[in-house]
């Protein structure tokens, strides 16, 4: 793509000369004035020619060394830039464009390049390009400022598509806690749960009405107190679900006029906890069904099906929506929740779609009202509340307490 032909400085007084000799040449009986304006146009027009028609064929082809990197960490880009057309192309000035949440010293000097049959035809060069923001970002096109020999004449040519590079949300460690039901390894389990990988467990439970009296396990029994019957099963990882709200009303964001989202702090707190959550619960040996209302974020987090990296990607572009479908149930027995501030019947809908979950953890925007935390509460979720600067690990130790509502 080429942006115009702009005349510089020099270009422009050389047609001002040109004018004043073409002027004064018969005033002053001068011919030679005439021969000189010939000479500076036709300086001009060649020069326009030559930025014109040089840089007319340029490949560019861009790669990322890593290609996905956290929010801090920095990457190296490489550009090739390939001549393909029979004519060199003079020394330039050229710049990539970032978007926002990337930062980076783009920019530098194109070396001269020969004609495409030339060995000089392709040049490489690298820079550092660092992630400030989570997101999948576009780097591109290449803008190539050419200059004619002369300095007569400015061209601005952009070069090649765009590439994607992606940067990860940001995670903090969490630690281990044993909330209502847990297990010690950090996240909440009802008991009894499976815990290993593969072989045949028994397990002793308490004796419930309709048992067959001899599944009953006499050295549990004598041990407790109380009757116990054996419970076999086949031992597996622990499994939990992730869910994170995407509700823009939830989160107080609207769309600008370019119809982008507007930055929500509160969101960006979300996304943040959800994936620390995911992260942790994995580290642990949990395998997490990971999902978000519209299908942004569904994932199976296991060794069998996606990886970690897989759903931190799906969190890296997570955008709000509008009301969207609470369509979020894990089928897991524990799930951890992240919310905004849900109205009373968003609320309602939230209880509804995990109602198949015993256990429910949830973090929720601080300011929702008491209705809507009752609402959750009456359907045995524990609730954390938050504010958008807290820090998600302290939010996530207070899963230890034992009130129903904590930190409102």
């Amino acid at each position: 793509m080429t942006l115009g032909m702009v005349l510089t400085r020099r270009g422009v007084g050389f047609l001002v000369t040109a004018f004043v000799c073409f002027v004064l040449a018969p005033m002053m009986n001068l011919p030679a004035l005439l021969t000189a304006t010939a000479l500076l146009l036709a300086l001009v027009v060649f020069s326009a020619v030559f930025v014109l028609v040089g840089h007319s064929s340029i490949r560019i082809d861009r790669t990322f060394a890593p290609e996905v990197i956290d929010p801090g960490q920095s990457t190296q880009v490489t550009v090739t830039v390939s001549n393909l057309s029979l004519l060199p192309c003079l020394e330039s000035h050229w710049e990539d464009t970032l978007p926002p949440g990337l930062s980076a010293e783009a920019s530098g000097t194109l070396p001269s390049l020969g004609g495409s049959r030339g060995h000089t035809s392709r040049v490489r060069f690298t820079y550092r390009l660092q992630g400030l923001r989570r997101g999948r970002h576009r780097i591109g096109p290449l803008s190539v400022h050419v200059l004619d020999p002369f300095g007569l004449v400015f061209r601005r040519h952009r070069f090649g598509g765009s590439a994607a590079l992606i940067v990860l949300p940001k995670r903090v460690q969490l630690w281990p806690l044993r909330p209502h039901g847990a297990d010690n390894d950090g996240a909440s389990r009802p008991a009894p749960q499976h815990v290993g990988v593969g072989d045949d467990d028994v397990i002793a439970r308490a004796y419930l009405p309709g048992d067959a009296m001899k599944r009953l396990h006499w050295k549990a029994t004598a041990h407790r107190g109380e009757l116990m019957v054996r419970q076999e099963e086949q031992q597996v990882n622990p499994r939990a679900g992730v869910v994170m709200d995407r509700d823009a009303l939830s989160f107080g964001t609207v769309r600008d006029r370019q119809g982008e989202w507007e930055y929500s702090a509160a969101f960006e707190w979300a996304v943040t906890a959800t994936a620390s959550v995911i992260v942790h619960l994995v580290r642990v040996g949990y395998v997490v069904v990971a999902r978000s209302p519209g299908g942004a974020l569904d994932r199976h987090v296991s060794e069998a099906h996606d990886t970690v990296e897989d759903a931190l990607i799906d969190l890296a572009t997570i955008e709000p929506a509008d009301a969207p479908d609470l369509d979020v149930d894990t089928g897991e027995r524990t799930t951890f929740v992240v919310l905004g501030r849900p109205s009373v019947d968003r609320a309602r809908e939230w209880a509804q779609a995990l109602s198949s979950s015993s256990t429910v953890l949830a973090f929720v925007g601080r300011g929702t009202s008491e209705e809507a935390l009752d609402v959750l509460s009456a359907a045995r979720w524990r609730c954390i509340t938050y504010n958008p600067n807290d820090e998600v690990a302290e939010r996530w130790s207070e899963l230890d307490g034992t009130r129903s509502h904590a930190a409102r």
